[in-house]
């Protein structure tokens, strides 16, 4: 099973919206989001809407206590909303989970992160730690908005830095008015050194361009 771990350039670039998208072109994909935080109590249980969206846009039937086992109710960074709860992440337990999972009929497996990369999971670690131990390409996705080339640019100097593959990243077009899109496109796929995955129009179907 081949595995990517989807990153984004800020808190709301669409990650889900994308991930979801990529489940509704690969017929053998499937999608998890380990770990949540500001999840709704409904029926006694915590469930996050991302790792709900994510099981509806998929061909395959699976639980959402296996797309989402570290559930918190506080809407805040994963480390603080486990404190709260008097819990802890623990990024080998983490990776373990993420690394031996195996579903049947699934050839590939997106991860999608909470937050950005360096969102810290508990006093000691973030995304990037998470990334160094299990190996896992990275797909960025970058929300189309003013700013963007900036974000971009600085998430994957964080990946090279620590010598953290890039598969590639995907253009999310959140913001139906950005002025000079395609420049701002043509922009990152001159600067970024990972190619260019695919493109998501505002409210509209992925278009794979080298995946």
């Amino acid at each position: 099973m081949k595995r990517f771990f989807i990153t984004g350039t800020d808190t709301d670039c669409g990650k889900t919206y994308v991930t979801a998208s990529l489940l509704k072109h690969f017929s053998s994909a499937a999608a998890i989001k380990p770990v949540a935080s500001g999840c709704m109590e409904i029926g006694n249980k915590l469930v996050n809407s991302d790792a709900l969206y994510l099981q509806e846009n998929c061909k395959h039937s699976i639980s959402l206590d296996v797309i989402n086992p570290w559930r918190f109710k506080l809407p805040v960074s994963p480390h603080i909303a486990a404190h709260n709860e008097g819990a802890s992440l623990l990024i080998n337990e983490i990776a373990d989970y993420c690394l031996n999972l195996q579903l049947d009929g699934i050839e590939t497996l997106f991860i999608e992160g909470a937050g950005g990369l360096m969102v810290p999971l508990n006093d000691h670690e973030t995304w990037i730690d998470f990334l160094q131990m299990t190996q896992i390409p990275v797909i960025l996705v970058v929300g189309m908005k003013l700013g963007c080339i900036n974000h971009a640019l600085l998430t994957e100097a964080v990946l090279h830095a620590n010598n953290i593959k890039c598969a590639g990243w995907i253009a999310n077009c959140i913001d139906p008015n950005m002025q000079a899109l395609s420049a701002n496109i043509e922009t990152l796929n001159q600067k970024l050194t990972s190619p260019l995955l695919a493109q998501v129009p505002f409210a509209g179907n992925i278009t794979i361009i080298d995946f």
